[in-house]
């Protein structure tokens, strides 16, 4: 009987813990922004000393140990991750476009997409996904052990004949391939051509990937 008033307001408590979790999320969004532009002005200090000779590879490391003699329980100014914060503000300056993105990535993703991509349009697509998708980093770490932007960017979409017969427009619809990876949408071609499956069950998915597809863009306009 005495869980019975905490019973009747569990909805209006469950709002204030709702509001509590938004307040907590906000705060780390806010430290993780602050600490992204923070690592962005050491690394441009770092690149115009370099770049103007005025310091080498020893005075960043006599900086590392500055910075640890000053601050012992400050983490993340390591010699290595110095010199990361440079390539980082060396990788991104003067896109004003791209770099408002590193902001909402914690440092360990932007170290991810930093050391693995090749050239910076793969930079962009990772940010991009990894901000939709609100990848963790092992995912992250997987969608590039997978080379999916080989696979959507660099090569062509190889749609099968059977769908092109059905759905002239595939090919165009097909340019998310993030979503043809999501709705398995090539095993379920190869699955048709090898087992000849019920040509509806095929259709069904297809018309599902549309409705998807038409939701998404919705969202985007």
């Amino acid at each position: 009987m005495s869980n019975l008033p905490e019973l009747a307001h569990e909805s209006e408590f469950s709002e204030i813990l709702g509001l509590v979790a938004a307040a907590r999320l906000r705060a780390v969004q806010a430290v993780n922004t602050t600490l992204i532009e923070l690592y962005w002005q050491v690394g441009e200090v770092i690149s115009r000393k370099i770049a103007g000779a005025e310091w080498g590879d020893g005075v960043v490391d006599q900086l590392a140990a500055h910075i640890a003699r000053a601050q012992p329980g400050l983490r993340g100014f390591t010699r290595r991750n110095l010199f990361r914060m440079r390539q980082f503000y060396e990788a991104y300056r003067g896109d004003e476009k791209v770099s408002a993105l590193l902001r909402q990535l914690p440092w360990t993703h932007n170290l991810i997409i930093l050391s693995q991509s090749k050239r910076p349009e793969e930079r962009e697509f990772y940010l991009r996904l990894a901000i939709r998708e609100q990848w963790s980093s092992r995912e992250l770490e997987r969608q590039f052990k997978g080379a999916l932007f080989e696979r959507t960017v660099l090569t062509p979409a190889k749609v099968s004949p059977l769908v092109t017969q059905t759905h002239p427009d595939a090919l165009s619809v097909f340019k998310d391939s993030y979503l043809v990876e999501f709705l398995d949408l090539p095993a379920l071609i190869a699955e048709y051509q090898t087992q000849l499956p019920d040509k509806k069950l095929l259709q069904a998915k297809l018309h599902e990937f549309y409705q998807l597809d038409v939701a998404d863009r919705g969202d985007e306009a």
